[in-house]
């Protein structure tokens, strides 16, 4: 008797990239798309409805970073594994994804050639990461893309400082910011101010050009 395939939630906000992966997945026995999401509240309402056996998520939902979404997530069923599917360095997001409870994290860039695997040993109760992810998190490594500055920086900025980071690179004021994370406009500004602080900035104009560059994932210096 065949095994029964395990279920898989997709959640990602860009069609295209949803459907590339349900493509690719449902072409294998072993797994099941059980349905896919675009946004942060389809995600917990899908995890709670279909229990998945496993979730693949972008966690840059829209204007927010998620990795308070995987929490929910687990919250909401805890033997789910969770594969982090994103854009965003490795360098910088896969600690902090493992720290909220993901069990893998695939660059989107690699996602063709690795989904599979990953998915394959986070459901055999592992942990996936790049190669080059182990030896980026060593203090004694430095990517090549990144200078040892930026990575140390990036890597002491909280997770709402990320967050931030990332709607300033995406030109959005600091009232916008203040709406779109229901966060008040002062609080932003602490935030603002704690980046520029950590980043050695003397002007809010240094601030953006930082912000768009990793925000555009370039090289920051």
């Amino acid at each position: 008797m065949r095994p029964t395939p395990h279920s898989v939630l997709v959640v990602d906000d860009h069609p295209i990239v949803r459907q590339g992966v349900h493509r690719l997945i449902a072409g294998e026995a072993r797994f099941t798309v059980c349905g896919e999401a675009a946004s942060w509240g389809e995600a917990i309402e899908a995890t709670a409805a279909q229990l998945p056996d496993a979730v693949i998520l972008d966690i840059s939902l829209g204007k927010r970073i998620g990795l308070d979404l995987i929490r929910e997530l687990l919250a909401l069923c805890p033997r789910l594994r969770v594969l982090v599917l994103s854009m965003h360095d490795e360098v910088i997001y896969a600690e902090r994804s493992l720290r909220a409870g993901a069990h893998g994290y695939v660059m989107k860039s690699d996602a063709t050639h690795k989904v599979l695997t990953a998915l394959d040993h986070i459901l055999a109760g592992g942990i996936f990461l790049a190669p080059r992810v182990s030896g980026a998190l060593s203090p004694q490594t430095t990517p090549a893309s990144t200078s040892q500055f930026a990575l140390q920086s990036l890597s002491s900025l909280t997770n709402r400082e990320l967050e931030v980071l990332s709607l300033i690179g995406k030109g959005l004021s600091s009232e916008t910011i203040a709406t779109t994370l229901n966060l008040s406009i002062k609080t932003v500004e602490t935030h603002r101010g704690n980046i520029r602080t950590k980043f050695r900035l003397e002007s809010g104009e240094r601030l953006l050009e930082i912000a768009i560059r990793y925000t555009h994932n370039r090289e920051t210096v």
